[in-house]
This record gives structure tokens, C-alpha cells and sequence, in this order.
């Protein structure tokens, strides 16, 4: 095990592959520390960094499914601290993180039919590829030449040189992106105000207009529903008297006999039957309280008979205010009292424009004075960033066999924007005498693999909760520089997680964890295997790297590189 990986928040422990174009059925174990991935030229190496990128949410196509299999399938299992657990999770998921149980670890996995279709899973939870691909890239930071080209990205470089600023500089970017953001709201509200001289004294004149309408009305929601009440009373006058009498009827016929008489003679009866047994005496006292309602009711029915009338002209009346009401919730939205406190607010502002226009033009102004201030530091903060990072990333380089190269983080003025007024450019020149290209323009893919590995090891401290996987660093390289990049893998490994696929025995020896892919008939078909080597197997098979062949020559050099690399 690598030194320090105890102290590792993330590691990819483990990779199972299904029915991946060769890769029949395959499980790929891994340790914290640097990890090697070897076989030979079309022994399926590719087709594993594949899977990997597709477990990763890389785009599915149906012809990663091996021939005559309904689908492919690709899993990951990762061991993450609790706090990567926390910050991840959530960031990636959203609220789908609350259903992930990551107990015992986290477990991505893919699977992609014979007709194109995906599914994704985060711990047998589904979610959608776009989520897979947020997860993957807060767990696994990969580094395959195609990948390459986001070190020529502006927004990258300029990403990777803030990283290198110290505490003033950062605090000086994150108050000035703040700030920018606020002084860019107080311009369109600026324009607003400002727009067309003409067009805000007709809005003015229409909105006096509705706020004096709505004002005069009276309009209340209060209102409104004592009007329905009462128009529908007014509508049915003649039903309510005839149920209001039969009611008073009931309770208090005018030739006696009632409901009332009825309950008043049963409480009687009762309070002369409980002076004999006084268990009676709460019923008594019960039938003693009805009638007593009884007696409210009937008074209130009769006051109700009085006051009931047909009255057309009342009932004209209220069908008039009910529809002016109505016309203005129409006119205005169900919420009338609402719009009317938004009116009244937008006239404020448009009344009080010329203050207003004045109050954002000074909080503009010394916004800007405080952003140029801002800029300044951050500017600053970037050149001194620029010439740290510049040293490191070369010290590096010559590490890794490019002491001829000159690295360089130049500062671009730029359009000024939340993160100041410049962009970096990274440039190289790879040997004295010929020209400084962009790294763009000039650097081959084994080179940019370098870069950036340089660029890693020149940061403080890589992301512990990030798996490095480098995919063709050792493209176009070998003999010393071989062995160079393989001590500065082994070096990041001493950090972080590290996953090399490589065809050099001199970075194969660096690792703590040596895996091999090779290819092999099975009952007519050709199927990848992946198993890990140890101890013999693993020194034949750097003599196989080294030479093509496994003889005595070759094994005795396997034993130096095993010696010398520490593996």
C-alpha cells in the first residue's frame, strides 16, 4: 500500500464489466496508491477505460454491447469518507440523495441494451444519466488524451491558475464575483427606468388611471361574499318563507299542539317523576334545556319571517355591484387588492424615477471604483499565482524528462466579467530557440498527458476525494522519460488514488497494484480477461513488456525495475 493511503477519502475498490464488446465477464480490483493497467496492443485495455468512461455517464452507444448479449453492464464500487459522503451527494443527486443508504460504500452501475438504452443506479436507487455523469465527475478525475483538451480550455487554465492563489487573492476574486453580480442588477434596473421618456409617462397616466379605479370602487373581497350571500336569499325569498313557516309551524302550530308543547309537557313529567327517583333528574334537566332552545329557535325563525321580503329593486341592486366587482377581478385578476398594492408600488417608483435613477447611478459608480479595486488585487494575486505555479509545473516538467520545455501562465487582458479582466494563457516552448505556441497549438498528446500530470503534483494537495485515471500518459515516451513519469505517478499515489493505463514497464513497476488485460479463444469467440499479477507473474510479465518476450535477459530486468521502483 502506497504511503499515506490510510489517509485516502475516496477509492475506486473495485469495477465489474458485462458483456463490454469482448469483455465477456470481468472484475477489475484495485488498492489506494498508484494502480497499473497493462496487456497488449488489441488485448482490450481500451475497451476497459470504455466501460469505465460509460460507468462515468459517458455517452451509450448499442455498439458497446458484446455480439448476441441483450445489454452491457458496468459497476463501480467506491469507499468514501463520510465527509465526501456529505458534500457529494447531495451536489450530484439533489433530492434523490436522501433515498441513497451509502452505509456500506457507494455502488454506480450501468446498464446499456442491445437497442441503445440506458439505465443508471446509485447504490439500486435509479437516477438519470445526467446525475451518474455529476456523481462520476466529483469521484473520478480522468485523463485520456481526448480528455486532454480541457487543459486548453481558457475557463480550465483560468480555473486551475485560481487554485494556486493564496487566501488574500481568493478572498479579493469571491467578494469582486459577488459584487459584480450586484452591480449588473442595479444596471437593468438602471435601463429599466431609463427606458423611453414617453413610454414612462403613459404607463404613469395608466396606472393613476387603475389605481383611481380600483381605489373608488371600494373593492373588498369582504364584500364580494356578503353580496353572493345576499343575492342568493333575494333569488329564493319565496322558498325560504315557505320553509321558515313550516319550520315555526312545527315547533308552535296556531291550534297548540307542537313539537314545543310536546317537549315542555315531557319535562314536566319528568321533573315530577324525578322528586320520586332522582336518576331522572339529569334527563329532566336535559328536556328542560331543549325546550328552552326550542323556544330561542322559534323566536328567531319569527323575527327571520318579519325581515324576509321579495325585494326586486334590492335584488337589482346587489346584481349591479356584484357585476362592477366582478368586471374589476376580470379586468384586474382574481387578486384585485393584490394588483392594486403592486400598481401603487410601480407608481411610487416611476414618481420618484429621477431619485431613483440618481441612487443607482451612485451605487453603480461606486460599485465600479470598489470592482477596479477588486480587479486590481485579484490581478495581482494572479501574477504572483502565474509565477508559482509556472516554477512548479517546471520543476515538474524536468521531473518528467521536459527539462527543455518552458512552461508559462501568461496573463491576457480580457473583458472585464465576474472573475476579473484577464484570462491565462498556458504556453510552452518545447525546446530553446524555436517559438512559445499555446499549449493549444503546439503540445502533442503525450505532452499535454505531462502537463497535466505536472499540473497535478505542482497543486498543494490533490483533491483526496477524487480517483486520478490516466489513460495514455505514457504516449510517445519512453526510456528515461518512461521512468521519470512512472516516480511521479507513484509520488501522486502517495497522495491520492492513482490509475494508470499503460504499455510502459517502467511505470508498470512504480505501482503498489499491478493489473493485466489479455485476450484469448474460447469456444470460437475472443474474450478479454482481467486478473490481477503478483510476485512471478507480475515480473514475467514486465519482461514481456520490455522485450516481447519472457527469457532470462527480460526477467532479470523486470527484477531491477521491481527493485528500483519499489513495486
Amino acid at each position: 500500500m502506497a504511503s499515506g493511503a490510510e489517509d485516502l477519502s475516496v477509492v475506486l475498490s473495485e469495477i465489474t464489466v458485462q458483456n463490454v464488446a469482448l469483455i465477456e465477464s470481468a472484475t477489475l480490483r484495485l488498492s489506494p496508491g498508484l494502480n497499473a493497467v497493462t496487456g497488449e496492443t488489441g488485448a482490450g485495455k481500451t475497451l476497459l477505460a470504455t466501460a469505465l468512461q460509460l460507468l462515468l455517464g459517458g455517452r451509450a452507444r448499442s455498439e458497446v454491447v458484446r455480439s448476441g448479449a441483450e445489454r452491457a453492464t458496468m459497476e463501480g464500487v467506491f469507499e468514501l469518507s463520510a465527509g465526501v459522503l456529505r458534500e457529494i451527494l447531495p451536489a450530484a443527486l439533489g433530492d434523490l440523495a436522501e433515498e441513497v443508504d451509502p452505509a456500506d460504500g457507494l455502488v454506480l452501475r450501468r446498464v446499456i441494451t442491445a437497442d441503445g438504452r440506458s439505465r443508471c443506479y446509485v447504490n439500486g436507487v435509479s437516477v438519470g444519466v445526467r446525475a451518474l455523469a455529476a456523481l462520476g465527475e466529483r469521484l473520478v478525475s480522468y485523463h485520456g488524451q481526448r480528455e486532454q483538451a480541457r487543459l486548453a480550455d481558457p475557463a480550465e487554465q483560468l480555473a486551475l491558475l485560481d487554485s494556486f492563489l493564496e487566501a488574500e487573492g481568493r478572498e479579493a476574486l469571491k467578494e469582486h464575483a459577488a459584487l459584480w453580480r450586484e452591480v449588473e442588477g442595479a444596471r437593468r434596473e438602471l435601463e429599466e427606468l431609463e427606458a423611453s421618456g414617453e413610454a414612462r409617462l403613459r404607463e404613469l397616466d395608466f396606472l393613476r388611471y387603475q389605481v383611481r379605479e380600483i381605489e373608488a370602487s371600494g373593492y373588498s373581497r369582504e364584500e364580494v361574499e356578503r353580496l353572493l350571500g345576499e343575492r342568493e336569499r333575494l333569488r329564493n325569498v319565496t322558498g325560504l318563507m315557505e320553509a321558515a313557516a313550516a319550520a315555526v309551524g312545527a315547533l308552535a302550530p296556531e291550534e297548540g299542539g307542537g313539537a314545543l308543547d310536546a317537549v315542555s309537557a315531557a319535562a314536566s313529567e319528568l321533573e315530577r317523576a324525578s322528586r320520586m327517583d332522582a336518576a331522572l333528574g339529569p334527563l329532566a334537566e336535559r328536556l328542560g334545556g331543549a325546550s328552552a332552545e326550542l323556544e330561542d329557535v322559534l323566536y328567531e325563525l319569527r323575527a327571520y319571517l318579519e325581515e324576509l321580503e321579495a325585494d326586486p329593486e334590492r335584488l337589482e341592486a346587489v346584481e349591479g355591484r356584484l357585476a362592477e366587482l366582478r368586471g374589476l377581478e376580470r379586468k384586474y385578476g382574481g387578486d384585485v387588492p393584490g394588483y392594486l398594492r403592486g400598481a401603487r408600488e410601480r407608481l411610487r417608483r416611476l414618481e420618484n424615477a429621477d431619485e431613483e435613477t440618481a441612487g443607482l447611478e451612485e451605487k453603480i459608480a461606486r460599485g465600479e471604483r470598489r470592482l477596479g479595486e477588486l480587479a486590481e488585487k485579484v490581478s495581482a494575486a494572479r501574477r504572483e499565482a502565474a509565477g508559482r505555479l509556472a516554477r512548479r509545473v517546471q520543476g515538474n516538467l524536468e521531473g518528467l524528462n521536459l527539462g527543455g520545455t518552458l512552461f508559462r501562465a501568461g496573463l491576457v487582458p480580457a473583458e472585464p466579467g465576474p472573475l476579473g479582466r484577464e484570462r491565462v494563457e498556458f504556453s510552452i516552448r518545447p525546446n530553446p530557440g524555436e517559438p512559445e505556441l499555446p499549449v493549444r497549438r503546439h503540445a502533442s498528446g503525450g505532452e499535454l498527458s505531462r502537463i497535466m500530470l505536472a499540473l497535478r503534483l505542482a497543486q498543494r494537495e490533490p483533491d483526496p476525494s477524487v480517483t486520478y485515471i490516466f489513460d495514455e500518459v505514457d504516449a510517445g515516451i519512453g526510456g528515461e522519460t518512461a521512468t521519470a513519469v512512472g516516480a511521479r505517478l507513484r509520488e501522486l499515489g502517495e497522495r491520492c488514488q492513482v490509475i494508470t493505463i499503460t504499455h510502459l514497464p517502467q511505470i508498470a513497476s512504480e505501482a503498489s497494484s499491478h493489473v493485466v488485460v489479455s485476450k484469448e479463444e474460447v469456444s470460437g469467440r475472443t474474450v478479454t480477461r482481467v486478473r490481477r499479477v503478483e510476485g512471478e507473474e507480475r515480473r514475467r510479465e514486465l519482461a514481456r513488456m520490455l522485450s516481447g518476450r519472457v527469457d532470462e535477459v527480460s526477467l532479470a530486468h523486470a527484477s531491477n525495475l521491481l527493485v528500483s521502483g519499489g513495486g
